[in-house]
């Protein structure tokens, strides 16, 4: 048969499907599996390991800011793609040292003085974040009045000077909340830790806290040191017995505080150092908010919202829990997005020299030698998509909506923390268009490029990659179950292109994410979904919604057209990354227009 025969072959069979009703076009499958009149595509979805450029999760870099009352110079280059800004306000505050003059014998401390954060000041900060956007960097944000983040103690300015700050930082911080990850709401204490100074208590954290909630959108989410300062902030009196998810205290305080629940979260820099996580978790589960409990409450309140800090080196005489195997089963319970690369050095030296051990999907310390504690950790912090299964329709009806349905797996420990718009792209060339002539189809399959290419673009406003959630683990009398793998199931409908009559690839993005899919020679962040042809032809019955897809597709031999070539596919996914393979791997294709390919 000749390859025009053969597309005749095929357009007839489209003509044929728009003239039927939905379940008679369910019934004519062209290539792959089907189901409900949507066609497995013949694609990877493996994740291929690779380390992905998503900048709003992952290991960041710290880089300091002194601000000056005049004369301040901004942060001209971050550091990394993942800043931790720590911007210190020691000249705003009148109980902050700034030097010692120890010349002629005497010795005079020249201190900062509190009153209003200056023009200058601000500016300094608005263009320190232009430099980070500028850079395709993202930020999270920590202001104290420890001068140089030097772990000074008693440097915090007086109460109402705080609340000053606040009211006059809020519209900066408003105004930058794209790239900002969170805020660490520092300003308290040395290092902005909230300790080490004695003008600290619960109730002016608490009205600290709560008065920037109020002067910043929700998009901004704001982290106190500890749990109880979190609790203190939601309103918890008693929290060593309140504070439980369960408990009726804490579901009407959840219900009083709505969405704001899911907005205050907190950072934790004495990770994993001790069971205690060196007295972020109480040891006295009466006075004060103990591990199981603040890991229960981050679990479901913090599910988009970043929790993140320092691993630290283990106490003497306390239980080793800053290992890879620990955080691959507890970082899913406290959704942890993000580690400092740098600290503690010698907790990230010893993860970057062990072997992962574990086994997590394609994460199988077992199958890869090459498999490090440190490598697993990085790619887990945060989300991690990967596209399991996509199902397209082989033909689309010219008064018809594309729909589709996707598999997407998030194998991280986290969600997406900000909304991304996700869009559908339709790609199409002059040589996928119905009803080339012979010589017309013979020269566009010898091109390698496209002479003209079409590209349509649509918004999917009812998806919201947020709701892709990660794995759930359930713990009941020390027992612990996976009670969802992070399989999320998405139904899409769209309108489709104009242009009619042509082949398109349809490729989905999500801002500026990256799925596992991708292999270390993706550029952008396009991701292929499959093929759809556009008929010109009109179905006079209408469509419904298929069926929601359950369980695994299966992959078999199929054919497909690729620019009006015809080839045939085994099925089989492509090789795995790290230079591990696994059985039946290649995807073997047999035929391209009638000639062998090897």
């Amino acid at each position: 048969m000749s390859l025009k025969k053969f597309f005749k072959m095929v357009c007839g069979v489209v003509v044929a499907q728009c003239a039927l009703a939905g379940s008679a076009i369910a019934a004519q499958p062209v290539a792959g599996d089907k189901v409900g009149g949507l066609v497995l595509q013949d694609l990877d979805y493996t994740d291929h390991l690779q380390t992905l450029p998503n900048y709003d999760r992952g290991f960041y870099y710290s880089q300091a800011l002194h601000i000056k009352v005049e004369g301040s110079k901004p942060i001209e280059k971050p550091y990394g793609k993942l800043v931790h800004l720590r911007a210190d306000l020691a000249e705003f505050s009148s109980r902050a040292w700034l030097k010692i003059d120890t010349t002629g014998g005497r010795r005079d401390t020249t201190w900062g003085k509190s009153q209003d954060l200056t023009e200058d000041a601000l500016n300094v900060l608005q263009t320190t974040f232009d430099n980070i956007r500028k850079n395709g960097s993202k930020v999270i944000v920590r202001f104290c009045y420890d001068p140089w983040f030097d772990g000074h103690s008693n440097t915090t300015a007086e109460h109402e000077w705080v609340l000053r700050h606040i009211e006059q930082l809020a519209p900066l911080l408003t105004k930058n909340v794209d790239i900002i990850v969170a805020l660490e709401m520092g300003m308290h204490g040395a290092f902005g830790e909230m300790h080490s100074d004695t003008a600290i208590t619960y109730p002016r954290v608490a009205e600290a806290v709560n008065k920037m909630l109020r002067l910043t959108p929700p998009e901004l989410k704001i982290l106190t040191r500890t749990g109880n300062y979190s609790a203190a902030v939601l309103g918890f009196e008693n929290w060593g017995v309140d504070f439980h998810i369960d408990g009726d205290v804490f579901k009407k305080i959840a219900e009083a505080k709505g969405d704001t629940m899911y907005r205050v979260g907190m950072f934790n820099d004495g990770y994993l150092g001790t069971q205690y996580d060196y007295g972020t978790w109480g040891a006295d589960c009466k006075t004060s908010i103990c591990r199981e409990e603040g890991v229960a409450w981050l679990e479901k309140y913090s599910i988009n919202t970043p929790y993140g800090g320092e691993a630290v080196a283990t106490a003497s005489g306390y239980q080793v829990i800053n290992t890879p195997e620990f955080l691959a089963y507890e970082g899913f319970r406290t959704h942890t997005s993000y580690l400092n690369l740098h600290w503690n050095d010698k907790v990230i030296a010893r993860w970057k020299a062990a072997h992962f051990a574990g086994k997590d999907y394609e994460y199988d310390g077992s199958k890869i030698d090459t498999l490090t504690g440190f490598k697993y950790i990085e790619d887990h912090l945060g989300y991690r998509f990967v596209l399991r299964e996509s199902w397209l329709p082989d033909t689309v009806c010219a008064n018809e909506k594309l729909k589709a349905k996707l598999k997407i797996q998030n194998v991280g420990f986290g969600n997406l923390t900000q909304k991304k718009t996700a869009k559908l792209i339709f790609v199409t060339n002059e040589c996928q268009a119905e009803g080339l002539t012979e010589d017309a189809i013979n020269a566009c399959c010898m091109l390698d490029t496209l002479s003209v290419e079409w590209r349509d673009t649509v918004v999917l406003k009812n998806i919201d990659f947020r709701d892709v959630y990660s794995r759930t683990i359930k713990v009941a009398n020390g027992d612990t179950t996976v009670t969802f793998d992070g399989t999320n199931e998405i139904e899409i409908e769209a309108s489709l292109p104009k242009r009619k009559g042509y082949s398109y690839d349809v490729k989905l993005i999500v801002d500026d994410v990256y799925f596992g899919n991708f292999g270390p020679y993706d550029c952008d962040n396009e991701l292929k979904l499959g093929e759809i042809f556009l008929s010109t032809k009109e179905n006079p019955n209408s469509i419904g919604t298929a069926p929601v897809l359950r369980g695994n597709g299966i992959r078999g031999t199929r054919v497909e057209r690729a620019d009006q070539k015809i080839q045939v596919r085994d099925g089989r996914s492509r090789s795995n990354a790290l230079g591990k393979k696994r059985d039946g791997s290649g995807d073997k294709l047999f035929r391209a227009n009638g000639k062998a390919v090897k």
